[in-house]
């Protein structure tokens, strides 16, 4: 086993924050940033002083004493940035993204819905669903709740699609409690002209069953586990991913149709079939943007959170890869340290003046444990290895886990 030669731990290469739900683990769907704008990372323990005993005799002659350990209750996080960003502000702090909806995104047409009564988990009731458009910069406001009603005493689903912005890269979707509409999923921008040309005749499909399809014209590349409708009521799963030189795709039905035809050229309609597999609430609430028609720029700035209320409640993960130094520069093997804080809460920004030098950006919360981080926001931490279940971690890593500078959409998992 080679020896991993010791170094400092200097400069750092990129940071990156990721929403998170109630229960800690990576939210699905919600955006991940990775940035190059942070100045510092500061990591303070907040400790409960341990017991000082002093027993005395009546000439003040100590005869007994004791000191007992200071325990940390948890960890003081503070991330400065060198900028100010919108964005980061809003994931970390609460608040509210202020962008120029019309603008830019725009607010997407109401959603369609279609209950069935098989294949899902979903009990007889009503549920609410609201859709947003979303790109690499931002997210738009999002749609006005439409409801579905479903019938039976177990086993219903709901079929979700909207008509996204052209240039978005998909929509988010959030329901289903009515009036507590929390992300659940991200459904993909198809475009216009994904297209199957090979029939596949009616019956011929079971349930649950993977077929390969040709594909005839992709604009826009799809991640495995998007779903999509075609004529009728089927609904597919796709289970490889399309790029958009792809020829074939694998897809599985996913419901129960009275008939299950493909024929040629049938155009993909991009959906989400919602089976009830993803619990309410996820902890990421549907964007409150506020409309400023006539800027140019998606996110264009933020609105501190109102007082006498704790923001972000259910917390970030916050990572760092700062550069191993050997004798003056990276080491060769392994140059890098990531560092990952699984969930730091209620994080506020610090005063900031405005002056005639850079206004600070300095957010500041609780770092403590968290058990459902798991691999992180891209499935790369070695977690079968070493959780990352304390508040803070370091491993030693190659460049190959540091990211680009980004803004991801992590991709929805029922």
């Amino acid at each position: 086993m080679a020896v991993l030669t010791p170094g400092a731990s200097i400069f750092v290469k990129a940071f990156r924050v990721s929403n998170l739900t109630e229960e800690g683990s990576v939210a699905p769907g919600a955006t991940t940033v990775a940035t190059k704008d942070g100045m510092k990372l500061s990591i303070t323990p907040t400790l409960e002083t341990g017991a000082d005993i002093v027993a005395k005799n009546a000439n003040d002659e100590i005869t007994a004493m004791a000191r007992a350990g200071d325990k940390i209750k948890y960890f003081g996080i503070a991330l400065e940035l060198a900028k100010p960003d919108p964005l980061l502000e809003q994931m970390c702090c609460g608040g509210v993204l202020l962008s120029a909806a019309q603008s830019a995104l725009g607010e997407p047409g109401a959603p369609t819905t279609e209950a069935q009564t098989t294949e899902g988990e979903l009990p007889a009731g009503t549920y609410g669903y609201r859709l947003s458009n979303y790109d690499a910069f931002g997210e738009g406001v999002a749609t006005v709740e439409v409801t579905q009603v479903t019938t039976g005493a177990t086993g219903a689903t709901v079929i979700i699609a909207g008509v996204p912005k052209a240039t978005a890269t998909g929509q988010r979707l959030y329901g289903r409690a009515i009036g507590g509409p929390f992300l659940i999923a991200t459904i993909p921008n198809f475009g216009t002209t994904i297209a199957v040309k090979k029939t596949v005749a009616a019956k011929a499909w079971k349930l649950g069953e993977a077929k390969i399809l040709e594909i005839e014209a992709v604009t826009k590349a799809i991640p495995a586990g998007s779903f999509f409708k075609v004529a009728g009521k089927s609904v597919y799963k796709t289970l490889t991913y399309i790029g958009t030189a792809s020829t074939t795709v694998t897809v599985e039905l996913v419901n129960e149709a009275e008939s299950t035809v493909l024929t040629a050229a049938e155009v993909l309609k991009a959906c989400f079939f919602d089976q009830g597999g993803v619990k309410t609430p996820l902890g990421t609430a549907a964007p409150q943007g506020t409309d400023t028609s006539g800027l140019t720029a998606e996110n264009i700035g933020y609105q501190a959170p109102p007082l006498g209320s704790v923001a972000n409640t259910t917390g970030v993960s916050i990572e760092a890869w700062s550069y191993n130094y050997v004798e003056g520069a990276p080491s060769s093997n392994q140059p890098y340290r990531w560092w990952v804080l699984p969930r730091v809460r209620y994080m506020h920004i610090q005063p900031r003046d405005l002056t005639n030098a850079n206004a600070a950006t300095i957010m500041e919360g609780i770092g403590i444990g968290n058990s459902n981080w798991g691999s992180g926001p891209t499935g790369e931490w070695p977690s079968s290895v070493v959780g990352a279940t304390q508040p803070w971690q370091w491993i030693r890593c190659g460049s190959e886990a540091v990211p680009n500078t980004s803004y991801t959409p992590n991709i929805a998992t029922a």
